[in-house]
């Protein structure tokens, strides 16, 4: 095992819902012959594996995770590689990688501004916003295979990208860093866009513990949002702890100790609405991780449904 040793740490640590239970055997590697290590180990010893980035978009089940845990937070190096492409590792948080681009004077990058994410996430995902996505930056990313234990490297064919997705399966290939390519831009420009994305994520998504938009858009036209408040959802509808944010229809905010059956269950709730109420599947864009009841096991494979 690498020089990164467990700990028993809480999930509601590492999510931004402040929801989750013990992690059983938490590793957070600071560079990446560490992370390789401990993959390695994990991979021979066959126990289950979880990773964890900022834990946006992630839902940790109250009873916690069993296995091994491990949090890249700390894997968040960043080198340049030409005038315009520049290496993140898969921890790096997607502000900081804004931040970069922006001291480069490179734009495309905005979008991540206001994300609270990781690289990885940001890949594994395609997360975007402002008319960017992670898919028109990225040009390689270097995986682990979970099937082979072995490193690989992708290129963009590989990765499938479309709406939110992409075909990199967490069960199967853990990101360990992407290398990204930016175009030149003016820094004024650059820095205003940024600031224009912050404001707006202030004053339109709540600041109470939250895990981000609950579901894809359904479609560019409808909206999960503004579905959901058509629905009379924002600020009343309710599932023990957690509730629609009255700022927000597409955000679920921990508002009084929520577990994570209380959000899977107002997840599921709004599901039914939309599809009752426009005809629409919505898919979920949280991610549900840990030792599930047999309640939760059903509220989330309700929520797999029409995916």
């Amino acid at each position: 095992m690498s020089a990164c040793l467990p700990q028993v740490l809480s999930g509601a640590s590492f999510t931004t819902y402040r929801i989750g239970g013990p992690l059983e055997e938490a590793y957070q590697p600071a560079c990446e012959a560490d992370m390789i290590a401990i993959l390695k180990e994990t991979h021979r010893s066959g126990k289950a594996l979880t990773v964890i980035g900022w834990g946006g978009n992630t839902i940790i089940a109250t009873a916690g995770i069993r296995g091994v845990t491990i949090i890249t937070r700390k894997l968040d190096w960043a080198e340049p590689l030409s005038d315009t492409r520049i290496a993140f590792g898969a921890g790096v948080h997607l502000a900081k990688s804004a931040s970069v681009a922006l001291k480069h004077g490179l734009t495309g990058g905005e979008y991540m501004i206001g994300i609270p994410g990781t690289i990885g996430g940001a890949v594994r995902m395609n997360a975007g916003a402002l008319g960017q996505e992670t898919a028109d930056l990225v040009r390689s990313v270097t995986l682990f295979n979970v099937q082979t234990g072995e490193i690989e490297r992708w290129l963009p064919e590989q990765l499938g990208f479309s709406y939110r997705m992409s075909t990199i399966d967490p069960q199967r290939q853990i990101i360990l860093s992407a290398e990204l390519e930016f175009k030149p831009g003016n820094p004024a420009e650059i820095g205003a866009m940024m600031e224009k994305s912050v404001s707006f994520r202030k004053t339109h998504h709540p600041k109470e513990p939250n895990g981000g938009s609950v579901f894809k858009n359904p479609s560019k036209d409808m909206p999960a949002g503004k579905l959901m408040e058509e629905l009379g959802a924002k600020g009343q509808w309710r599932e023990g702890g957690a509730m629609v944010s009255p700022l927000h229809g597409n955000f679920i905010v921990n508002v009084d100790n929520a577990t994570s059956g209380d959000v899977l269950r107002l997840m599921l709730r709004m599901k039914q609405a939309i599809k009752a109420g426009y005809g629409l599947d919505a898919h979920p864009e949280n991610l549900f991780l840990g030792e599930a009841t047999p309640d939760e096991q059903a509220l989330w494979q309700a929520l797999q449904e029409g995916s």
